[in-house]
């Protein structure tokens, strides 16, 4: 069997917005009919170990949970013995009939400690009815927002909420319907780091984002060290976030003792300047330990994905490579951290191949359109881009196992 993994990892965010866990999403191939639920349990059981184990929980979940899909066949097999309950909630397909040998297989896996969710649920008196027998065990219901209406939607809220299961919203694609959601009473929610939320015009860059922006404008104009650290100088709170960073960086014992220079030239600028791309996301990050953080996680992910296929790509150099992660970044920007991404190119020199690709022209468009469809687990997307590029499934997992472990220590 080919040892290839697709891996999309999506975050759960709380009521605060605060990353709560992670749903995984593990084929085999990005060829849909390839998908690993579809094969032998052997199978499935080889992949699963094979991605938990070759990047490991820690660069994967980090403290947090993973939901992840079981099919009637995972279900009823023994293929959750491999996951730590205390670290994965078993997530039912919404195709899985739960006749009596489901209802008791999930009746098992609760006592042995699992938290149980139910996919995609469509609500419906009908619905209610059919999967009743599995509600005791359940802890959370996934109301995906696309196939619920309006009114379903509110509905699948009180029922629940008086059964005591959490509510999880799926496919939270605007600021808004994430608002009516909590005030519906729902508990989780899903897409909305993913999906590009209310489009924001005509906005001024926050003084901090400013100062962020200038630096990194520097870096482009090829400043000399002492020249940087003069303007580091004059932004106090992004000087001592820089020495945060070089903490987690695991190359100084004390970076607080050393001074910004010796960080710079030991961290080295273009990582500097990776990390000053991820600062624009949230502002928290000045106040907070970066890896702490959903969207710098998710973001620094996005970006060394994508930096990671350039290097793959024949006769790509540094630059192109370089390029592909600054555009993981920017293709986040607008939409989640509120900040005008025209300001952003007003203040930054953009290559022109960059901002094409910003509306998914050239190889570099490509390459974003198959982040893109990473992270929203479309295998068929996948698949073409990968074509397009010239480029076999193999090159996926090298490409996520080194995003994630590289994101974990961002």
């Amino acid at each position: 069997m080919d040892s290839s993994v697709y891996l999309a990892r999506q975050p759960i965010l709380d009521k605060t917005g605060k990353l709560f866990a992670f749903e995984l999403l593990f084929r085999d191939s990005p060829e849909k009919e390839m998908a690993v639920i579809r094969n032998n349990m052997s199978a499935t059981a080889n992949v699963l170990e094979n991605a938990i184990n070759g990047i490991g929980l820690s660069a994967l979940l980090g403290t947090h949970k993973g939901f992840v899909n079981c099919s009637r066949e995972m279900l009823l097999g023994n293929i959750p013995s491999l996951l730590d309950p205390k670290r994965f909630v078993l997530e039912i397909l919404e195709d899985v009939v739960p006749d009596e040998s489901i209802v008791s297989a999930v009746a098992v896996l609760k006592y042995r400690g699992f938290e149980i969710a139910l996919d995609d649920f469509v609500y419906s008196e009908e619905n209610c009815k059919i999967f009743a027998p599995i509600f005791p065990y359940l802890s959370y219901v996934k109301i995906d927002l696309v196939n619920n209406s309006l009114s379903q939607r509110k509905e699948a809220a009180s029922f629940f909420k008086n059964k005591g299961i959490n509510l999880l919203a799926e496919k939270v694609e605007t600021e808004s319907v994430f608002r009516d959601c909590l005030d519906e009473g729902y508990d989780f929610f899903q897409g909305f780091f993913f999906a590009r939320p209310e489009i924001l015009t005509g906005q001024f860059a926050p003084t901090q984002t400013q100062a962020i922006l200038v630096l990194l404008k520097q870096l482009h104009q090829n400043l000399s060290l002492d020249e940087l650290c003069i303007s580091l100088e004059n932004y106090p709170a992004i000087k001592e976030s820089l020495v945060r960073y070089a903490a987690t960086t695991h190359i100084f014992r004390n970076p607080e003792k050393l001074n910004i220079r010796e960080i710079l030239v030991w961290v080295g600028l273009r990582r500097v300047h990776e990390w000053l791309m991820l600062l624009l996301y949230s502002r928290s990050l000045l106040d907070e330990d970066s890896r702490d953080s959903a969207l710098f996680r998710s973001v620094s992910h996005r970006a060394k994905f994508m930096e990671n296929i350039a290097a793959v790509l024949p006769e790509q150099d540094n630059a192109f490579c370089a390029e592909a992660f600054l555009l993981g970044v920017l293709s986040r920007l607008e939409a989640l951290s509120k900040v005008s991404l025209s300001s952003v190119m007003s203040e930054l020199s953009i290559s022109e191949r960059v901002k094409s690709a910003l509306d998914y022209q050239g190889m570099l468009g490509i390459i974003l359109r198959l982040a893109d469809a990473m992270e929203k687990d479309a295998p068929a997307e996948v698949s073409y881009c990968l074509n397009q590029l010239n480029l076999k499934s193999s090159v996926l997992k090298p490409c996520v196992e080194n995003a994630y472990t590289w994101a974990a220590y961002a």
